[in-house]
């Protein structure tokens, strides 16, 4: 049993300016879902922080991190929008 999905071509070939639209529609969506992880992430390291007994520092770790790149995400994200980032990987 094939789980591929057999698509209908296209009338046409899709031009590269097509893609490059599509690709900048996409990135622009990506900025409200980006500034929400970053917020729930704060939200996760404070309420850990806040209970932290010592017990659990793996958790601590962790939760930490993930809000240090996911802020690293964001600012990365916003130097693209400004073109501060090209050339750059």
């Amino acid at each position: 049993m094939s789980n591929i999905v057999d698509f209908p071509l296209a009338d046409r070939p899709i031009t590269e300016t097509e893609v490059d639209a599509l690709h900048a529609t996409a990135f622009r969506d990506l900025e409200s879902t980006i500034c929400d992880c970053v917020s729930m992430a704060k939200i996760a390291a404070q309420m850990v922080i806040a209970k932290d007994d010592g017990t659990d520092r793996e958790l601590v770790f962790a939760v930490v991190h993930v809000l240090e790149m996911l802020d690293a995400l964001k600012a990365g994200y916003y130097a693209a929008w400004h073109d501060e980032k090209r050339g750059a990987s």
